[in-house]
């Protein structure tokens, strides 16, 4: 029924993966050269209707679990609030409150929970830090109260999309007093933004999702001698494109492009990609399915 992997991101990863800030392989002193934490990211527009807010990172471990945190929430809300707005089955849409809510990110928020609580990792050791507090408890403590409000923003954005068939929604404060186990007065981080009015369409400017056009060379190169330089007119593609010609959701393309299964240009304003590479995928594509029904 979903067509699409409802496992919040990296959540696993944090709690005893690879990606697990407690492991001695990602120790804060990994961090200590900026080279080693950095990542590229996306400007990940957030299309959910409540506003992210969270503390500064206090050093590069923080600063890069924040980075990789924030990008894969918005990724994941967005595509499930896109799902959830093709459905519009009552019965279809109590099971997925069911499966989303009370049995996934309600049991992600009790692991974290007793996470935090087995290894005290509470927000004053990066609030008020003292000089005995070790750079290690104070990192870890961030990633996880960081890693804490990624998933209450997922839990109240699906319940906001899911409320026709949820009868008493809970708030930010409630989710970390009963799933996480936090005792009250709690600090919150998430506001619901209020709905723009509609506005109505300029005549003197219209937009529509098409595609680029660039009329210089994609690769940068030193042309031969003798060689003169000529400009190409290339048809680019962005996410959104693909998107709206059903190749995937904005996280399964993103993930394309990370592989390299789809190859693309990566430019300050997000991805690109050639109209010769899309028919290139699609054409592969099409010559793997018929493999997928071979025993």
């Amino acid at each position: 029924m979903i067509d699409f992997d409802f496992r919040f991101p990296l959540f696993d990863s944090i709690m005893v993966g690879s990606l697990s800030p407690l492991q001695p392989e990602n120790n804060y002193s990994v961090y200590l050269n900026e080279e080693n934490f950095r990542i590229e990211l996306d400007s990940i527009q957030d299309d959910g209707r409540l506003g992210f807010t969270f503390y500064k990172p206090a050093n590069f471990k923080c600063r890069y679990y924040y980075q990789k945190l924030v990008q894969e929430t918005f990724l994941y809300c967005n595509e499930i609030l896109q799902f959830l707005e093709e459905e519009q089955d009552t019965d279809t849409r109590a099971y997925l409150r069911l499966t989303l809510l009370d049995k996934h990110l309600k049991t992600c928020l009790i692991r974290l929970g007793e996470q935090m609580q087995t290894n005290n990792l509470q927000s004053a050791h990066f609030l008020c830090p003292t000089q005995d507090t070790p750079p290690e408890l104070l990192s870890n403590s961030y990633v996880f109260q960081l890693l804490k409000v990624c998933v209450a923003k997922a839990y109240l954005e699906i319940q906001l999309a899911l409320s026709d068939v949820i009868h008493t929604p809970l708030t930010e404060a409630m989710i970390y007093t009963a799933m996480v186990g936090e005792l009250p007065p709690v600090k919150c981080f998430l506001k619901q933004i209020p709905a723009e009015p509609a506005q109505k369409p300029s005549k003197a400017k219209a937009t529509t999702l098409t595609e680029e056009r660039i009329t210089e060379p994609l690769v940068s190169t030193q042309p031969e001698k003798g060689q003169a330089t000529v400009a190409v007119d290339t048809k680019l593609h962005t996410v959104k494109d693909l998107i709206a010609l059903k190749i995937g959701s904005d996280r399964t393309i993103r993930r394309l492009l990370e592989k390299k299964e789809l190859t693309g240009i990566k430019q300050k304003n997000g991805w690109r990609i050639e109209d010769a590479e899309l028919q290139r995928y699609l054409k592969n594509l099409k010559t793997q399915q018929p493999n997928k029904t071979k025993p």
